[in-house]
């Protein structure tokens, strides 16, 4: 059944039946009644209906009234006794009666607003609907229950200054900004209200409820923990400011907006009014970091934490400066220590070598008076078959100089015959002391010596003489390891080879490891020496009325080096002089070139007659090899 009202009106046909109809009964009665007495009933229900909605209201307005910690914008006021210029400045929740705080939600405004519409909507007024003050109302109603944030932002007045750079009192001034601009902190919004914000603003996407009391200033004994903890919140803080009412009073879209002929131009208004909020809202950002900055930059305690740094980064460079400095002069005093090391070896060394230079001289004085001695004796005696010279050679190489000494010594209380004697004795000795060595290495070095050639073994006399007139350390003979590791060697370097006796000498201290190296005059010394024993035998053998050797039983090696020394026109100092031609000129040369340098090394030969000689030791080396 339809309600009416008092000023409810009825859309009768134009045209009604004709019927007759008899009224009667009680609803008819009863309906007459209330048609005759109309006014008065109306005023009966309207005084019944108010009188519940306040019975139904009364916890609601004390709930909006009595806010704990908060008041109004103004106090209540009455809006039928304002201007029209002071209700167009009034405030919304001067309106509505509400306090100004950005926690209110959408049911406080909805219950604000039914108590405003108990005094000012028309049907209570009688004003009608285009009453201003209930314009005003409504207006208030749509946008703080739509639109609250960025009527906040924008439309209540807000101090959006910055302090000065140079404040008398730093933190009475910073201290006041900071908690203003509090107001607009995402994080204390309630999360019922931080979502809607979001949905709405969607600049807004990771501030989050944050329950616990927001870090303040503090005062200059604040820790310097906290004080970073402080400046971290505002260095990370997010605004819920929304410049949506702002950007369309200024672009002057309202009107069209609400006008929009279409969907598509109505989108098209909208995004040009996010668009210019969005710069707003950029240089509200732009607003609470130059605040952050400048704070940082003037509080006094981050000045004396950064003083504090500094001077402890100075200290850091002062003693790495220290370390590296001290590092520089240990280096030097090690650079003069190995300095001075190296002159106090350099004069050691020195000195060693003048001390075996005296050590040769009077070692050599020993060795002709030795020498002088014996050939004084065998003079006196005249006896040419008493020559001595290997007995002699062998006593000089073998004795060291205190020991020459001594037998000098024993020589000069001595005749001729006795010192004849003496000398045979001591050469029977050391040639027995060394005998095992001789008869194990004989056959070996005959064997292996048969590619020897006559002209090499005058050359390496030639050399051991010469060399051991400089030998100033006698050393011990050879062990059988070394003596077959020189046959060894002297096998495998055949003559003719570059720096032949340094490769065989190398040979046996690499495998046999000696503790005193042996050097190539050793070498050589020893293989005459061998040699010369092997002589000696045999001339020892005819004198005891042996038969001579047959041609048959002379070795191979004999055949070898005649057919080596050719027409004997070959003298040892040319023989030296080829090789060491040949082994400065190598055979990756020119043919013909490489003889011609080679003939100019050898004294007294032409071209022709180096390379016969070359092949003439050749062709014997091989005929040994093969015998």
């Amino acid at each position: 059944m339809p309600t009416f009202t008092k000023h409810s009106t009825v859309d009768l046909p134009e045209v009604f039946p004709k019927i007759i109809v008899e009224c009667a009964g009680p609803g008819f009665l009863e309906f007459r009644s209330l048609w005759e007495n109309q006014d008065q009933v109306w005023e009966d229900a309207l005084a019944g209906d108010r009188a519940g909605n306040n019975d139904e209201n009364e916890d609601d307005d004390n709930d909006i009234d009595d806010v704990p910690g908060e008041e109004s914008s103004l106090p209540a006021v009455d809006l039928f006794s304002l201007t029209e210029l002071e209700l167009k400045e009034i405030d919304y929740y001067q309106v509505l009666h509400l306090p100004f705080r950005p926690t209110l939600t959408s049911d406080d405004v909805k219950k604000a607003y039914r108590k405003a519409c108990l005094k000012y909507h028309p049907d209570k007024s009688g004003r009608g609907e285009e009453d201003a003050v209930f314009l005003k109302v409504k207006a208030a109603f749509e946008t703080l229950s739509t639109q609250k944030l960025a009527y906040d932002s924008t439309e209540m007045p807000f101090d959006d200054g910055l302090p000065s750079e140079n404040p008398k009192d730093f933190f009475a001034e910073y201290g006041a900004v900071f908690e203003r601009n509090l107001h607009f902190d995402a994080r204390l919004l309630p999360p019922k209200q931080s979502n809607a914000m979001k949905k709405r603003n969607k600049n807004i996407k990771s501030a989050k409820f944050h329950p616990k009391k927001p870090p303040s200033l503090g005062d200059p004994d604040t820790p310097i923990d906290k004080v970073h903890e402080f400046y971290d919140y505002w260095t990370h803080f997010e605004s819920w400011r929304d410049f949506t009412i702002q950007a369309s009073r200024e672009l002057e879209t309202e009107d069209h907006l609400e006008n929009a002929e279409s969907r598509y131009e109505k989108r098209w208004y909208q995004k040009e009014i996010d668009r210019h909020a969005k710069k707003l809202k950029q240089l509200e950002v732009a607003r609470i970091t130059t605040l952050v900055e400048r704070a940082m930059a003037v509080d006094p305690r981050l000045m004396q934490e950064r003083k504090r740094m500094i001077e402890e980064k100075e200290e850091r460079q002062r003693k790495r400066e220290q370390e590296a400095l001290e590092r520089e002069m240990a280096k030097e005093e090690a650079r003069k220590a190995d300095e001075k090391r190296m002159e106090e070896e350099k004069q050691r060394r020195a000195d060693e070598k003048l001390q075996r230079e005296k050590e040769k001289k009077q070692l050599r004085k020993v060795k002709q008076a030795f020498r002088r001695q014996v050939s004084g004796a065998l003079e006196e005696l005249l006896e040419k078959e008493h020559a001595l010279e290997d007995e002699v050679d062998l006593i000089c190489n073998t004795l060291n100089r205190t020991q020459l000494s001594e037998l000098n010594l024993q020589l000069d209380a001595k005749s001729a015959p006795d010192i004849v004697s003496l000398v045979k004795k001591h050469s029977q000795e050391l040639q027995n002391g060394s005998k095992d060595q001789s008869e194990n290495d004989q056959d070996i070095s005959i064997s292996n010596g048969s590619t020897t050639i006559t002209t090499e073994t005058t050359i390496t006399k030639k050399e051991s003489s010469g060399k051991s007139a400089a030998t100033t350390k006698i050393k011990a003979p050879f062990t059988k390891e070394e003596l077959s590791a020189l046959a060894k060697g002297i096998k495998k370097y055949p003559p003719g080879g570059a720096n032949r006796w340094d490769q065989i000498a190398n040979y046996i201290n690499n495998l046999c490891r000696p503790d005193d190296p042996r050097t190539k005059e050793e070498c050589i010394e020893t293989f005459n020496r061998l040699n010369n024993n092997k002589t000696n035998k045999v001339v020892r053998n005819g004198n005891d009325n042996n038969p001579a050797p047959t041609p048959a039983a002379i070795p191979a090696e004999s055949s070898s080096l005649e057919q080596a020394n050719g027409d004997g026109d070959w003298t040892p100092e040319q023989d030296q002089q080829l090789q060491t031609a040949l082994s400065s000129y190598p055979a990756t040369m020119e043919k013909n070139e490489r003889w011609t340098m080679i003939a100019k090394g050898v004294k007294g030969k032409s071209k022709k007659e180096c390379v016969q000689r070359f092949k003439d030791i050749r062709n014997a080396i091989k005929g040994a090899q093969k015998s």
